[in-house]
């Protein structure tokens, strides 16, 4: 008994110096950051990627950038010494294609997890439907530019962060106190009338169309919140949905959440997502 007992803790001790080691590891990572070289992936002419091009030119200031192409991804991607920016196509194990492409931010090398943290995966955000060329959400570009570096500074003051994935965008609601909600109607997933809507937010909200919350972003209006949707390629069900709520002037990403699309849960904020944002305007 005795035996067994002084195995046990053994083992506690070598999982906590392992999991220790592992969480300096990636405080090293993020304190690192600014000395190493971000390559920025781009592989083509598209619009997207020149967009990203110039979004990287006019707001990435965290570390030395370059760009390269996918071939000299290829050839780097083992190197630790880089991390590397990219947009890639997302594609759920039951998905016959993508519906869904990110922007992703991953560091060389090989794969390093534990919980919700990865090295391949530092951190992801919803760009817009797989195979679009229409451009219509690119717009978000020189927005995330900031989240992503806000996330990085944020996790190199405190490095549990790290580990909790997109879950830590998903409880900054509070924050938009203060501030103006500009929302597009259509954004939601349920019927609902205008002022019962406005209720809800004790009518401290402004309604809008989409392309007047789009012109908010890209315009940077002062003091003001707005939502961004961005729906699976053909809205198929059983891929996800994703509903953000971003501060177009801090470029914050303030509230982050997800649901399958199904035919009695079709894309767009809930009933659930709205009392949930809604909290803060009533007081």
């Amino acid at each position: 008994m005795k035996r067994a007992i002084v195995l046990i803790v053994m083992l506690l001790m070598i999982s906590g110096l392992h999991a220790q080691k592992f969480v300096r590891e990636v405080r090293n990572t993020f304190s690192s950051f600014g000395a190493k070289t971000t390559k920025v992936v781009i592989p083509s002419t598209s619009l997207a990627d020149l967009m990203l091009r110039d979004a990287v030119r006019s707001g990435w200031r965290i570390s030395p950038f370059e760009f390269c192409t996918m071939e000299e991804y290829q050839k780097l991607k083992n190197d630790t010494s880089y991390f590397f920016l990219m947009r890639v196509d997302g594609r759920l194990r039951r998905e016959l294609e993508p519906k869904i492409e990110y922007l992703t931010l991953i560091q060389g090398g090989p794969e390093v997890k534990r919980g919700l943290y990865s090295s391949h995966n530092i951190i992801t955000l919803p760009l817009q439907e797989a195979g679009d060329n229409s451009g219509a959400n690119l717009h978000l570009l020189p927005v995330y530019m900031d989240v992503i570096q806000n996330h990085i500074y944020r996790v190199q003051k405190d490095v549990t962060i790290a580990f909790r994935g997109n879950a830590i965008f998903s409880d900054r609601i509070a924050e938009v106190t203060g501030k103006r909600l500009l929302f597009a109607m259509e954004f939601l997933n349920y019927s609902i009338p205008e002022n019962e809507f406005k209720s809800l937010f004790m009518n401290k909200i402004s309604l809008a169309t989409a392309d007047e919350v789009e012109d908010a972003i890209m315009d940077s209006s002062k003091e003001t919140v707005v939502p961004v949707l961005i729906k699976p390629r053909g809205e198929s069900n059983g891929s996800y949905c994703y509903k953000l709520i971003i501060g177009t002037d801090s470029h914050e990403l303030l509230f982050f959440r997800r649901h399958r699309v199904s035919s009695r849960m079709p894309a767009g904020f809930t009933r659930e997502d709205i009392r949930k944002i809604s909290v803060p305007f009533q007081f």
